[in-house]
């Protein structure tokens, strides 16, 4: 959740999948003679029983991953969010039930969007407020098509809103339009994809609880929504319905919206992160509020970050995993459940290529594919086979 969609891996073994995956997407199968190739071949996961997964994502209470075995979904699945044809919860991960190969997945606050390898988008799970963006405001037990006219290239979940980045690098918003959050001008509601204004060109796309924030393709941040706590990083706490430039002149590789701040990981592999500062969730060393980006002190090179409801979490060029912010639940994976004002290396595995922040939970994927996750593990949302909290990293099993 919250979380750029392209955000997950980048120097190491995952950025190649990543990026022979956007390259297909962008230029259309077809067309580029790209095939389903660009995603690695399935093979016996790490530890007995593990999966190979090329991406992972953390939602509010479940969690979604892609391997070559398909994608599956585990956590919380009351609305239909997990995509299995009920609204069950599941401590093992679970296939989605639909005859489409995803690329990627994303996972919101109740509900989950894919990717196809195509570049259709496909969402699933609570659709009240149109986030699902079929046109209607129906829960989804099982992933239905976005719109047959077009094609994604990367996707980002909020709470109760979606956008995407289409194959020509407009982006597109659906769900609730309170505080400006979809980007088209105002604040209604949309049930299918709005085109967000500006007329620019975008290359990565992350939403957050009541914000969304791009890339460019030059690594200009742009963000719209609300802005009360300083999380668009536009220097001034207004609202903004529509993108609107982060301050700073910074350019950007990664970014990731979280519930009321977002932070971004630089070509240089610096942190910024800038909103709400509560309990040290921007890392700068002190809980204050920033209106612009701040830097993460501490001198680590990192590769990726995710921004979630209270915390943040990245991964260092060496595979290391720091969080900082809440630690109620253990979600920063410290092995105790301290808050942290500044970043706290996650204990218990190393060698990980991306990161993803969820409510109270956080999941991270290990360059061989193996995927662990720690924190509340209520609902199952950790897929240990239990509903046990874990203070630091647990491997995710089979199911």
């Amino acid at each position: 959740m919250a979380a750029d969609s392209s955000r997950r891996t980048r120097r190491l073994q995952g950025f190649h999948t990543e990026a022979a995956i956007l390259a297909c997407l962008v230029a259309g199968l077809a067309a580029s003679g790209c095939s389903t190739d660009a995603i690695p071949p399935f093979q016996p996961g790490p530890g007995s029983g593990a999966a190979v997964y090329s991406q992972l994502s953390a939602g509010g209470a479940h969690t979604c991953g892609v391997s070559d075995g398909g994608t599956f979904c585990w956590g919380a699945g009351d609305a239909g969010q997990l995509g299995d044809g009920a609204a069950t919860n599941r401590v093992l991960p679970t296939r989605i039930v639909v005859g489409v190969e995803f690329a990627t997945v994303d996972a919101g606050a109740t509900h989950t969007c894919g990717l196809a390898v195509d570049g259709r988008a496909y969402c699933w799970g609570a659709g009240g407020d149109g986030q699902i963006g079929n046109g209607s405001r129906e829960d989804r037990l099982t992933p239905v098509l976005v719109s047959d006219q077009l094609r994604f290239a990367a996707i980002g979940l909020g709470d109760l809103h979606t956008c995407g980045i289409a194959v020509s690098g407009d982006a597109y918003c659906w769900g609730p339009g309170e505080g400006g959050r979809l980007g088209i001008g105002n604040e209604l509601d949309r049930v299918n994809p709005a085109q967000v204004l500006g007329g620019f060109q975008f290359t990565r796309i992350s939403a957050g609880a009541e914000h969304t924030c791009a890339l460019t393709a030059a690594g200009a941040a742009y963000c719209w929504g609300r802005g009360a706590e300083g999380q668009l990083g536009t220097g001034n706490p207004q609202d903004r319905n529509v993108p609107t430039a982060v301050v700073g002149g910074l350019s950007f590789a990664r970014i990731s919206a979280g519930a009321q701040h977002t932070c971004g990981v630089t070509a240089g592999g610096e942190v910024y992160c800038w909103g709400l500062g509560d309990d040290g969730r921007l890392g700068t060393g002190n809980p204050l509020t920033r209106m612009e980006p701040a830097i993460v002190p501490g001198g680590l090179e990192f590769v990726d970050v995710s921004a979630g409801a209270e915390h943040t979490c990245a991964v260092t060029v060496t595979g290391d995993a720091y969080c900082w912010g809440v630690g109620t639940d253990g979600r920063l994976g410290t092995g105790n459940e301290l808050d942290r004002l500044d970043p706290a290396k996650v204990t218990g595995q190393t060698g990980f290529t991306s990161v993803s922040a969820g409510d109270a939970h956080t999941c991270a994927r290990r360059s061989d594919g193996a995927a662990f996750c720690w924190g509340n593990g209520a609902d199952g949302r950790l897929g240990t086979g239990n509903e046990s909290t874990r203070l630091s990293a647990a491997q995710v099993v089979s199911g």
